[in-house]
């Protein structure tokens, strides 16, 4: 079994990271570190590659990518560490991953948002709660 760390790009994923790492240490269990990549982010970064780089590059991967990008933002691994990349809208791979790993904990991230704001803009945090089956460990987020 695994305790699956939910990060995004932001300056905090390491918090959920440490909190993931505290909550495997404690059961002997390894960490799966996941960013999920949905398919306005992959357009844009296959916009960015296209027009970068020679036709003859290839074309990415998304899977691929999310892991690059879930790697860049990691400052420590260990072996007990794995990073993956998920497609997909992000709360529904994070739900799906955790059920297909048999995940023990989801350690994911959580802000402060006005009602407003949850209403408008989602809350991936919210709807990962919402949806999953296991205990979710949610690591309280700066502004």
């Amino acid at each position: 079994m695994v305790v699956v760390a939910a990060i995004d790009q932001s300056e905090d994923a390491q918090q959920i990271i440490d909190q993931a790492q505290t909550l495997a240490s404690d059961m002997g269990e390894e960490i799966h570190v996941v960013h999920a990549l949905d398919s306005t982010e992959f357009a844009e970064l296959q916009r960015e590659h296209v027009s970068s780089t020679p036709s003859d590059e290839g074309v990415l991967v998304r899977e691929q990518i999310a892991a690059e990008l879930a790697d860049s933002v990691v400052s420590e691994l260990d072996d007990t560490t794995e990073i993956i990349g998920l497609k997909g809208e992000p709360a529904d791979s994070i739900v799906e991953y955790a059920e297909r790993t048999g995940a023990k904990y989801i350690a994911i991230g959580g802000r402060q948002r006005s009602p407003t704001g949850k209403a408008l803009f989602g809350n991936t945090t919210q709807s990962v709660l919402l949806q999953a089956d296991r205990p979710i460990v949610v690591v309280p987020l700066g502004e």
